[in-house]
């Protein structure tokens, strides 16, 4: 009955138009608003896949004292969000504290999820993926992890297989730019 009445009103071209629309409407998910904005002290970019909350505290990781932001958002149970840290001077200086502490962050993704590290962790930069436990459910996560000469960055992708799809996984680590 509708569709006689939008047929006796419009053109059929027009009603393909409008039909078209509502039907890329009903694919999209609502629970997905991404936004882009900047991150770790303006050193990144990142597009988030709704409104955010941001705190900062002091981590100690690999025996050093961090002032550690997590920005990150929630879409129904899975988390996306971006940490960084500016690197401690003495750090910063040192190419080999540098990779300790970025390989001490890429190992802490596995043991959050009570995984076993691989020996051999990716470089910089490169994608992570990790599954594991999330609370009382099987979970994973997908990460890239970042240390510049002045910054750790990290950006981390987490639910469960139900709650977080790949594609939206991969969308969220993907769009990280970092700003030299």
């Amino acid at each position: 009955m509708i569709f006689r009445l939008f047929r006796l009103c419009l053109p059929r071209v027009r009603l393909l138009q409008m039909l078209c629309a509502v039907g890329l409407l009903a694919a999209c998910s609502p629970s997905y608003n991404w936004r882009e904005m900047m991150v770790a002290d303006g050193h990144a970019t990142v597009a988030f896949p709704a409104r955010v909350q941001t705190e900062t505290r002091t981590i100690t990781l690999n025996g050093e004292t961090l002032s550690f932001t997590l920005t990150s958002a929630q879409v129904d149970k899975a988390m996306f969000a971006i940490g960084s840290a500016p690197l401690p001077e003495e750090i910063a200086r040192d190419p080999v504290a540098r990779e300790a502490l970025g390989q001490a962050v890429m190992r802490s993704l596995y043991v959050n999820l009570g995984a076993q590290a691989p020996p051999s962790l990716p470089d910089f930069g490169d994608e992570i993926v990790a599954r594991g436990r999330m609370g009382d459910q099987s979970g994973w996560l997908m990460a890239r992890v970042w240390v510049t000469d002045t910054m750790l960055i990290d950006a981390v992708a987490a639910g469960t297989d139900q709650d977080l799809p790949l594609e939206r996984a991969q969308e969220f680590v993907r769009s990280v730019k970092l700003h030299r």
